[in-house]
């Protein structure tokens, strides 16, 4: 074998793989939105191998089930999560950072769907076990680490429950995951009045 034919037996393994990577990236894309719109026992490998235009036995391939692709989307780092970045700085300004990180997440239709798949699959096998499980180490935990008082965790958990509801519910996102894009003047509303009522909790 010649150097050439090496050199381009390297170029289309590498070809190979990033299709691959991408179409593994694709279908996570399209099982997260489909378990967002119609929860976990709706959704058939079929639909989300028809979303991105490959076979069902594909999905197979890359994930082994239905409920492994969930697993692997409701765990992704993708997901709603307080991280250091959002709790340094003054405790009397920390409903606002929240807020902002908050509103940020919830706004973004291509990485918001894994919260709203979660919420939508609670029929899942252990649906109710795994959001505990992500909404404590995602939101309460963090949380409870930077506040004070001996019911930290109490407030850890009513905000991080604003954190949910509020934008599953208050904005309807729960019921259309698509929901459209708020003006400017509305999100910069929508940060300043959440971020009040997360320093009301803050600071009590």
């Amino acid at each position: 074998m010649t150097r050439g034919s090496e050199q381009g037996n390297e170029d289309s393994a590498s070809r190979a793989k990033k299709t691959s990577d991408q179409t593994r990236r694709d279908l996570l894309i399209a099982a997260g939105r489909r378990f967002a719109r119609a929860g976990y026992s709706a959704v058939r490998l079929k639909d989300i191998a028809d979303d991105v235009g490959v076979t069902a036995p594909l999905v197979i391939r890359y994930f082994g089930s239905k409920e492994a692709i969930f697993r692997e989307i409701i765990t992704a780092q993708t997901g709603l999560e307080i991280e250091a970045a959002d709790l340094a700085g003054p405790i009397e300004s920390l409903g606002i950072r929240l807020a902002r990180t908050f509103v940020a997440y919830w706004v973004d239709r291509d990485i918001n769907y894994p919260a709203i798949a979660l919420i939508r699959s609670l029929d899942f096998e252990d649906g109710k076990e795994l959001f505990e499980a992500q909404f404590t180490k995602r939101l309460v935990e963090p949380l409870a680490r930077v506040l004070a008082g001996p019911d930290r965790k109490l407030k850890a958990r009513l905000i991080a429950s604003q954190a949910m509801g509020v934008f599953l519910f208050g904005l309807g996102t729960i019921l259309e995951p698509d929901v459209g894009t708020l003006s400017d003047r509305e999100l910069s509303r929508l940060v300043t009045l959440h971020g009040a009522a997360l320093q009301a909790i803050i600071d009590t």
